[in-house]
C-alpha cells in the first residue's frame, strides 16, 4: 500500500462543511510542532525522536500533516476537518465515515472487511481498522513507498475530526507502536493563548 489517502468524497466534504508498549523507543523524547486550523483552533502534535514532521494544506485548503519514521519503517498521515455538529462523536457515525473514506482498501487487503477497534486517546474519541495488503503478502522486498500494513481510523473532539493512515511492515514493530501511542496521547487541540 502506498501512503496517499484516498479523495474524500465530495458530497462528504460539501456535508461536513455545511452542518503501546513501554520500550525505549515508545519512551523517546518528543518535541511539540503545532498546526493551526484557524486564528482560534491550534493543535499540537508531540513528534517522538527519530520522527519527520511536516505539514501543510491540501488544494482544499484543509490541514495535512505527515510523519515519517525511523528508516522509513512507519508512516503517518492526518488530514483535519471540521466538524462543527459533533456528528462524529459516536462511533456508528465514526464507522460509517471510515467505510465511506477508507472502503477501496477493502478489495484489496487480506483482512476482505472492517474489523473496528477503538483508539481510546486520551481526549475525546476514536476508531481504527488495519488492512493488509494482499498483493504484498510473503514480500520482503519492497520498493521505498510500498507498506504491508495500513491502519485507518478516526479521532474526534468538539468540531474536529481528524483521519489518519498509518502506513506500516508490521503491526508489532515498536516504531508502529510509538505512532499508535502518539494518536492515542498527542495530535490534540490547544488553546493559542495557552503555552
Amino acid at each position: 500500500m502506498k501512503p496517499n489517502l484516498p479523495p474524500l468524497p465530495l458530497l462528504f466534504l460539501a456535508f461536513v462543511f455545511a452542518g503501546l508498549g513501554a520500550d525505549a523507543a515508545e519512551a523517546a523524547p518528543r518535541r511539540e510542532e503545532a498546526v493551526f486550523l484557524s486564528d482560534q483552533r491550534r493543535v499540537v502534535v508531540e513528534v517522538p525522536d527519530g520522527f519527520k514532521f511536516e505539514s501543510g494544506r491540501d488544494e482544499r485548503g484543509l490541514v495535512r500533516v505527515f510523519l515519517t519514521g525511523p528508516g522509513e519503517q512507519v508512516s503517518v498521515q492526518l488530514s483535519f476537518l471540521p466538524d462543527g455538529e459533533g456528528r462524529f462523536g459516536e462511533a456508528y457515525e465514526r464507522r460509517r465515515l471510515l467505510h465511506e473514506t477508507y472502503g477501496p482498501y477493502v478489495a484489496g487487503s487480506v483482512e476482505k472487511g472492517m474489523h473496528f477497534e477503538e483508539l481510546e486517546p486520551k481526549s475525546g474519541a476514536g476508531t481504527f481498522c488495519v488492512f493488509t495488503d494482499s498483493a504484498l503478502v510473503g514480500k520482503t522486498e519492497l520498493p521505498p513507498g510500498e507498506f504491508h500494513h495500513v491502519t485507518a481510523g478516526a479521532k474526534v473532539w468538539p468540531g474536529v475530526v481528524v483521519l489518519f493512515s498509518v502506513f506500516s511492515q508490521d503491526t508489532q514493530s515498536a516504531p508502529y507502536r510509538t505512532a499508535l501511542r502518539l494518536l492515542r496521547e498527542s495530535v490534540a487541540e490547544k488553546n493559542p493563548l495557552l503555552r
